[in-house]
């Protein structure tokens, strides 16, 4: 079986919002790569749904992007960003590079 994910998924874990039709849906974003994460959220999601997400990053910055759910496990959801802005993206980068070079060394 071929390894299917294409960015290496980093164990950091945000608190944050999920946005579903007007409702705010306090969550969890974890195992966070460039492009997805592991959501835990209290209420039901579907695969293929696409929502907004916001969350917390480093002391005082906040995410916001859209993601479409790809994996529906117990209590957990595999999910797809699918829009960012630049500026988000470039810092979501920039954090990760920060957090793998100062937890795992450079290579």
């Amino acid at each position: 079986m071929a390894y299917k994910r294409k960015h290496t998924r980093l164990p950091i874990e945000c608190l944050g919002d999920i946005l579903r039709a007007g409702e705010v849906i306090p969550c969890k974003a974890a195992d966070l790569c460039e492009r997805g994460m592991r959501i835990q959220v209290a209420m039901p999601l579907k695969s293929g749904e696409e929502l907004t997400i916001v969350f917390g990053l480093g002391k005082t910055r906040r995410i916001n992007c859209s993601i479409q759910v790809v994996r529906v496990m117990k209590g957990e959801f595999g999910a797809q960003i699918v829009k960012i802005s630049p500026e988000d993206q470039a810092y979501l980068t920039e954090f990760l590079d920060d957090f793998l070079a100062s937890n795992f060394g450079r290579f």
